[in-house]
Order: structure tokens, then C-alpha cells, then sequence
């Protein structure tokens, strides 16, 4: 409470002689009355004249406006012979003529509406130098209408405030004694820090022994709600529009905690303008948004659980939401759906459960599914084609029903599915379609076509390790963001030539058996990270150029390259370039394998192939017989091993990277260890990478680094682990930081616990 108060007094300023209306704005129960008479009592001696109006909201609702500006001007007992003439504008003109010359502290607690503001306290010039106007209420959009512009946000206590709050109201006293401390702890660890909670607990023990402590604190885990915040909450969500009722039990039920983003596009053209239903409920204090995520406190989420327990305490089948794991499994294992369901969330169940086919057939209603962990042995009938939402993890069944056709479908989730292909007719008109992610889907191997689904944004297919190839049609897909298709392994073939105008990001990691990269469209530059780490491509098209977005490429282990693809030279706006294990191989070809042999005392140039046909024509001339098929067979084996025997073994060579860097003054990392680098490999002008600030040359051949590395302006980090034949280094830059150099072997004063260097006052220090 302490840290509270000391915000309220800033806001405050008593030594000011101003007009000052404050707000202290927040979430129902947190705590926002409790402060302001904290307030109330501490300064209202240093005022004329004081009056704190309690419930604002309630009051108005029941008694009118006019009685409260009658409370606002009760000690002037004057005035009590007017009563009977009493009206609200009457009542705007006392306040202001009665009030505008003293200085005067009112509360106005729990305000609601705009209205009860303008005839309670209608701007600054009704009240005297120095007045201090205090309002509390859940909406932060009233305060801003009303031009009040100091606002304290009230939060939840911290556990030691509430430690002391709880203690306050339960003993009376600050001391608790160790034998109620512990106790106390579990009491306040419920109430999640929410003072009026704490106040409802800690009175509610007071005086009652240490056993009626331990009888009530399992009673509240029993419980789902408190039942004495429920009631404030419920008063609070009595007023806000069906629209918003709905979407505070969406979020309630099955968006807490999803990023409020997702929540927009899912929730959109479904008719509850989601943008500003979230606002209200965010103003309203019902929700919080935190790192683009939507929140809302465990109380107020089991107040709207008990609110749609209320729909139908005895059949959970004839509510609107289910979530509960008991509830959710005894309506799809009985059949007990009805029209009134409109989400399921099983996601905790622990075995799996087995389901008949017709276990969603009554809910047609159903927009929201979020389930795992459940068997179909007799497969299934019926999805609701009203879903937004299908997030079905291990789903078990090789494909989805047929008369599943969900126009409105946002998100299709079925990671680790059974599932083979998506059927014809469930994708040719899937317009609200922006996201695909059947990642692990081992038996998936074809989207037939694109065109049905024109607003994907995200396709997603990670190790779906039987998808072979993409269909050219996903060229139609303009508004593709993101495409992942990390460990597809069996992924051979792409479209010739990709020209996504909207692609920002391009996953094809661990697609061993992929050598072709596909041509790019001039469109593509938007793409800022490409990954191709472990492909097997052999070589970047030249139209890679028109990647001038690209800011991340990642090469790593990709083997099959015959030269270093110069073309990533130009690509100006890349600041982070992955080369590790990079390696380039020369092109074998039969024509390789061709030496010249003495044959008897002629000299004949022959090759391999060349001399294995020979010997298979030899096998045609000769009789046919066990003893010819032996000879030739015999024969072929020798020629074998004394070719094989003749020819050196084909290695990774030591590719040299281009001459020059000048144009990559963006780079920021760059990872070149274990290239197989020798002396003279690295660019002569490496002093223009002049925004690096990372340099991974670990696990590399050569015995000495370019002297122009002391020249990087702006490097900090230098790796060069594993460099065995590495003999010395160099001068380096002031702004390095930190220098790693462990297994180097050769290195001058190597110590066989590696050496690492970190900056200090006089340089790097070996640490």
C-alpha cells in the first residue's frame, strides 16, 4: 500500500494550488476504492471541506443523480431546506456556486458513465484553488473523455502488500505468529493479489482457530470462484453488450493467453467486431494485453466459467462452452452434444479416449475445437462447418469427413495428424483460410491445389517426411508470409520459379533431397530470412539477386555445392550469413574415371565404362555357359578394384570466398567454421564488413588470420576453436570483446584448458 500512496501523493501535489482532477483506474476488486479512501483519510483535514461518494454506479442507478449531488453538498445544512425543490441542473448550479471558492477533496467512487461525471463534477472551474477530485472506475476511455490527465493505474498487490493486508484483516495487528504465517501465505497465494480478495479472507478468519483455518483453505480449492468477489464481477459484466459478453467468454473459455492478433483474424466477420470488443474489455480492466497477448485474471476467468456452468448446471452438453476434461469427454463419449456448444478445449488429457463416429454429429453450432489424445476406431461422420478454429493434435483418422466444407475456416492445426491429403472438396473454397500447420503429419504427401485458399498466410509442413512435391499452384498463394517446410526429407522438387510478393520468411531445412532452387520472380523482395542449411542444393539461380530484402541466409552443411555462389555478394540489406560446414565438392562424371592403360605392347586410352562394355561383349561372343559367366564376371571385379585402386579419393576442396566483401557492409554475423579454410582464403578486403559484429572461424586450416581483422570496426565477438594449425593472432580491434580460442593446438602459449579472452580495463585478459 505503501508504494500506492507514495504514487497517489505525486499525482497529487497538495503544495500545487491548482484544480486537480486524479483517476485511479483498474480491474474490479483490485483495489481501486481501498486506496482512494487510504487517500480520504490521511489528507482530508488539509481541505476545507471533504465528501467521499461511494458506489457512483449503484447509487445513480438507484437513488438519481440528484441525490448524489445532494450528498456532494450535505454538510452545508443551508442547503437541506431547499430539498424539495431539487433537480439535477439546479444541482450543477449549487455545486458550482456553492463550491467554487473553497477548497475541497471529493471522491467519486466507482463511476461508470459520462453523464455522472458531468453533473457530479463538470470541469475544474466548479471548485476552488487547490480542490483535488478523485475518481475511481474500471474505464480508462472515461477518464481520457473527461480530460483527466493524472491517472494512477491501481495493479495487484505484491505478496509482501499482501501479506500485510491479509494479516491486517484476519488478526487485527501486523504480527501473525509463526503458527498462522504459513497458513496466512496459502490464503494470500489464493487470492492472487487482489485486495478486496484478501479483505473478503482475512475478515472471514478472523478469530476462528487454527483447524477452521485449515477446514476453509480446503474449501476455497474445492471451490472454482470466490464467491465473495463474484458478485462484483458479475455486476460489472452485466454491463457490457451481448457482443462484448461473448467475446469476454471466448476469451474466458479459449483465448487467454493467445495473441491477440490471432484472436482478431479468427474472431473477425463472425459479428463481434473483435478489435473493439477487446478494447472495451482491455478499458474495462476484464483483460490485460502483454506482450501482444491477451490476459485475464484467474478470478475473473472462473467468473465466466460459473457463468457458463449457469447455462445448464446439470448437462454440461447443453452449454456453450466446454472445457473442463470430465465435462468434455462425458458429451463426446455419450453423444450428449446439442446446438448450444460452440467450443471445445481438451487438451489435458493425460490417456487416450476413445471416441464413437458420431460424437460431433448434434453440434453444429461448434466455431471453436481445440483437442488431442483421442481415438476414432469407426472413424468419424460429422465436423460443424461453422468452425473457425481446428486444432487437433495426433488426429487419428488418414482423412477428414466428407461433408466437411467449413467456409469460414481461419486456422487448420493438426500437428503429428494420421492424416494423408486434404480431400478436394474441403479446400476449394476456403477463403478466410490464413493458416495451414500439419507439421510431423509423417503420412502427409500432397496438397492437390492452392487456388482454393488465396489469403494463406502461413503454410507450415515441418517433417512431414512423405511430401515429395509442392504443386506450381502455390504460386497463387500472393499473401503468403511464411513458408516452413524444415525436415522434409523426401522433398525433391519445388516449382521452377517462385514470385511470392508477401514471403518474409522461407524454411527448407533438413530437405536433404532437394538440389534444385527454384528461379526467382523480380516480386520477392520482401523475403528477409531464408534457411537452406542441410539441402542438397548444388548451386543459387541468378535471379537470387532479386532477394534484395534478404537479411538472414543460412548455408549451413550444405555439401553439394561446386563453388562458392558469388551471387550472395550482392545481396546489400544481408546482416547475418551461416556458412558453417559449408563445403564444395568437384562434379564427378564418368568422364572422370578415363586413364590411360598399356594393353599387351599397345597403348590404349580406355575408360571404365569403356572397358566394362568390352567384357559384357566378350560374354556375347563366348559360348554360353557357367564357365563364361564365371570368366566375365571375374573379369569386371578386376577391372573394378584396379580402377578404384588408381583413382584418389574425391574430397572436400578448400573453396576460396570472393575476393572481395564490399558490398555486405550490412553483415552483421557471419559463420564461416568448419569451411576446411587454408591461409588465403578469407576476401583481402575484410576490413569492409564494416557493421560486423560476430566472426565464427572456428574448426578451420589455416595457420594465420589476415591482418586486416584488427580493422573491423565494430567487431566484438571472435570463435576460433578447433583452428589446430592456427599459430598465432593478430592485432585485433579495441571494440572486441570476447575472443575464443579453445583445442588450438599450435596456438603460442596455448594452455590445454583453451584460452579465452574478455575485456577489460587494459584490453583482453586471458580468462
Amino acid at each position: 500500500m505503501n508504494s500506492r500512496l507514495e504514487e497517489m501523493n505525486l499525482h497529487l501535489d497538495l503544495a500545487s494550488n491548482d484544480v486537480r482532477f486524479i483517476g485511479i483506474c483498474g480491474m474490479s476488486g483490485i483495489g481501486k476504492t481501498t486506496l482512494a479512501r487510504f487517500v480520504f483519510v490521511r489528507i482530508r483535514h488539509q481541505f476545507e471541506a471533504s465528501r467521499f461518494l461511494e458506489n457512483v454506479s449503484e447509487g445513480s442507478k438507484s437513488y438519481g443523480l440528484a441525490a448524489l449531488q445532494e450528498q456532494v453538498l450535505l454538510y452545508n445544512k443551508k442547503f437541506k431546506s431547499e430539498k424539495d425543490a431539487w433537480n439535477v441542473h439546479k444541482g450543477i448550479h449549487a455545486i458550482r456556486s456553492r463550491l467554487c471558492r473553497q477548497r475541497v477533496l471529493i471522491i467519486l467512487d466507482d463511476v461508470d458513465t459520462e453523464i455522472q461525471l458531468q453533473m457530479l463534477a463538470g470541469s475544474r472551474e466548479w471548485f476552488g484553488p487547490g480542490s483535488r477530485i478523485i475518481i475511481t472506475t474500471t474505464n480508462r476511455y472515461l477518464l481520457e473523455g473527461h480530460g483527466v490527465q493524472d491517472v494512477c493505474f491501481a495493479k495487484q498487490l505484491n505478496d509482501s502488500d499482501a501479506l500485510q493486508l491479509f494479516i491486517w484483516k484476519a488478526f487485527g495487528k501486523l504480527n501473525c505468529g509463526e503458527d498462522f504465517l504459513d497458513l496466512s501465505k496459502d490464503f494470500v497465494n489464493y487470492a492472487k493479489g487482489l485486495p478486496s480478495t484478501i479483505k473478503n479472507l482475512g475478515c472471514s478468519l478472523n478469530g476462528k482457530t487454527k483447524e477452521q483455518w485449515i477446514v476453509e483453505l480446503d474449501k476455497l480449492k474445492a471451490e472454482d470462484v470466490d464467491r465473495n468477489s463474484q458478485d462484483a464481477y458479475r455486476f460489472n459484466f452485466d454491463g457490457l453488450w451481448d457482443t462484448e459478453k461473448e467475446l469476454f467468454l471466448d476469451i474466458a473459455c479459449f483465448f487467454n493467453g493467445e495473441d491477440k492478433d490471432r484472436v482478431v483474424d479468427i474472431l473477425d466477420n463472425s459479428g463481434c467486431f473483435p478489435n473493439i470488443g477487446i478494447e472495451v474489455l482491455k478499458e474495462k480492466s476484464f483483460i490485460t494485453i502483454v506482450g501482444r497477448k491477451l490476459w485475464m485474471h484467474d478470478s475473473l476467468r472462473k467468473v465466466g466459467w460459473e457463468i457458463v456452468r449457469n447455462e445448464s448446471p446439470m448437462e454440461p452438453g447443453r452449454r456453450s462452452r466446454l472445457w473442463h476434461c470430465e465435462d468434455v469427454l462425458h458429451v463426446l463419449k455419450n453423444n450428449k452434444g446439442t446446438n448450444k456448444v460452440e467450443s471445445i478445449v481438451l487438451d489435458s488429457l493425460l490417456q487416450k479416449a476413445e471416441l464413437n463416429a458420431e460424437a460431433f454429429l448434434e453440434m453444429k453450432r461448434l466455431r471453436l475445437l481445440k483437442i488431442c489424445n483421442v481415438l476414432l476406431p469407426h472413424g468419424l461422420d460429422y465436423l460443424s462447418n461453422e468452425l473457425l478454429v481446428i486444432e487437433w493434435y495426433e488426429y487419428p483418422l488418414k482423412s477428414l469427413p466428407r461433408s466437411f466444407q467449413p467456409k469460414n475456416l481461419v486456422e487448420l492445426i493438426m500437428r503429428c495428424s494420421h492424416i494423408k491429403q486434404l480431400p478436394k472438396g474441403f479446400i476449394s473454397n476456403l477463403y478466410r483460410l490464413k493458416l495451414i500447420d500439419l507439421s510431423d503429419s509423417q503420412n502427409f504427401n500432397e496438397i492437390p491445389n492452392f487456388n482454393g485458399f488465396p489469403n494463406l498466410e502461413k503454410l507450415i509442413l515441418q517433417r512431414c517426411t512423405s511430401l515429395c512435391k509442392i504443386d506450381p499452384s502455390i504460386r497463387a498463394l500472393n499473401r503468403l508470409i511464411l513458408l516452413d517446410m524444415e525436415g522434409c526429407k523426401c522433398l525433391y522438387s519445388l516449382p521452377p520459379q517462385i514470385n511470392f510478393e508477401s514471403l518474409e520468411t522461407l524454411i527448407l531445412s533438413g530437405c536433404s533431397a532437394l538440389k534444385k532452387f527454384p528461379e526467382i520472380g523480380q516480386n520477392m523482395t520482401r523475403l528477409s530470412k531464408l534457411y537452406l542449411d542441410g539441402t542438397a542444393v548444388e548451386k543459387l539461380p541468378l535471379s537470387f539477386k532479386h532477394l534484395s530484402g534478404l537479411t538472414l541466409l543460412n548455408l549451413r552443411d550444405c555439401k553439394n555445392f561446386s563453388a562458392f555462389p558469388d551471387i550472395i555478394c550482392s545481396l546489400t540489406s544481408l546482416q547475418t550469413l551461416n556458412l558453417s560446414g559449408f563445403e564444395c565438392r568437384p562434379t564427378r562424371s564418368w568422364h572422370s574415371l578415363g586413364r590411360s592403360y598399356g594393353l599387351s605392347s599397345v597403348r590404349v586410352t580406355a575408360t571404365f565404362p569403356q572397358i566394362i562394355s568390352f567384357f559384357i561383349l566378350f560374354f556375347l561372343i563366348l559360348p554360353h555357359g557357367h564357365l563364361s559367366f564365371l570368366v566375365c564376371a571375374t573379369l569386371i571385379l578386376w577391372a573394378y578394384f584396379f580402377f578404384a585402386a588408381q583413382l584418389p579419393e574425391i574430397e572436400p576442396i578448400n573453396f576460396f570466398l570472393p575476393r572481395s566483401f564490399s558490398r555486405l557492409s550490412s553483415l552483421v554475423s557471419l559463420d564461416l567454421s568448419d569451411c576446411n579454410l587454408l591461409d588465403g582464403a578469407l576476401p583481402h578486403d575484410l576490413d569492409r564488413l564494416s557493421s560486423l559484429h560476430s566472426l565464427n572461424l572456428s574448426g578451420n586450416n589455416f595457420t594465420r588470420l589476415p591482418e586486416r581483422i584488427s580493422q573491423l570496426p565494430k567487431l566484438k565477438l571472435l570463435y576460433l576453436d578447433k583452428c589446430s594449425r592456427l599459430q598465432s593472432i593478430p592485432e585485433l580491434p579495441l571494440c572486441i570483446q570476447f575472443v575464443m580460442a579453445r583445442e588450438c593446438a599450435s596456438l603460442e602459449n596455448y594452455s590445454s584448458q583453451g584460452m579465452v579472452w574478455t575485456s577489460g580495463e587494459e584490453g583482453l585478459i586471458n580468462s
